[in-house]
């Protein structure tokens, strides 16, 4: 069986992240989105989570000059080869605490088994009322949207739930971040082009759980 860690190669990269055929017209319109839910201004500090090769970085970067990305597809981030990029997984951020002004992971936590460590860590480099934008495909059965990837790129329908480890709601976000102090301010069904939930929170100086083992605030 193909290992998990090996999922995420420059064959996977390279074709959700292409500019050709439908998936083009998708990555188009989702930036388009992506961008307007941002709201990029000049002095923003912007991490994406989960950047892939780098398309909304490159895009966002007309509008900031601070703009980041991560990935833990090591090919794509060298592929990128750019310093804005670097190899990280979401749940090990090697960046200081309140470093960010707007952290965003597009179609991107449902790949992730510990979500929750998605959540303290992005709440942990936020500034404060800092925001934290994310996407996640509406899927009645786990690995439903992933379903023609792991059939072009693996051969394998099967492997649209290894992909998939999450099947999420809005309702199941507000249950994981119940301990950690996010306001949303934002939940709503977009079509990118299938429908996809949008969530934005933003950060507050309320009490943490001591579960969550974040800083809290002075």
């Amino acid at each position: 069986m193909l290992r998990k860690k090996n999922l995420y190669d420059s064959a996977y990269g390279s074709f959700v992240g292409s500019n050709q055929g439908y998936y083009g017209f998708r990555n188009r319109l989702r930036i388009k989105r992506f961008t307007e839910l941002i709201g990029p201004s000049k002095e923003d500090r912007i991490l994406e989570i989960g950047c892939n090769g780098g398309d909304l970085i490159f895009h966002l970067s007309h509008f900031s000059d601070h703009v980041y990305g991560i990935d833990v597809n090591k090919e794509q981030v060298s592929k990128a080869n750019s310093k804005r990029i670097q190899w990280m997984s979401a749940t090990g951020l090697k960046f200081k605490n309140e470093t960010f002004d707007k952290v965003c992971s597009f179609e991107v936590i449902e790949h992730i088994a510990d979500i929750t460590k998605v959540f303290r860590e992005a709440y942990r480099i936020l500034k404060l009322k800092g925001k934290f934008i994310i996407s996640f495909p509406l899927e009645l059965i786990r690995g439903q949207a992933a379903l023609f990837d792991a059939i072009t790129v693996y051969k394998k329908p099967s492997y649209a739930r290894m992909l998939h480890v999450q099947k999420l709601t809005p309702k199941k976000i507000k249950t994981i971040v119940k301990d950690i102090p996010f306001d949303v301010s934002l939940s709503s069904i977009h079509f990118l082009p299938y429908p996809t939930f949008i969530m934005i929170m933003e950060k507050n100086s309320g009490v943490v759980n001591k579960r969550t083992k974040i800083q809290m605030l002075e």
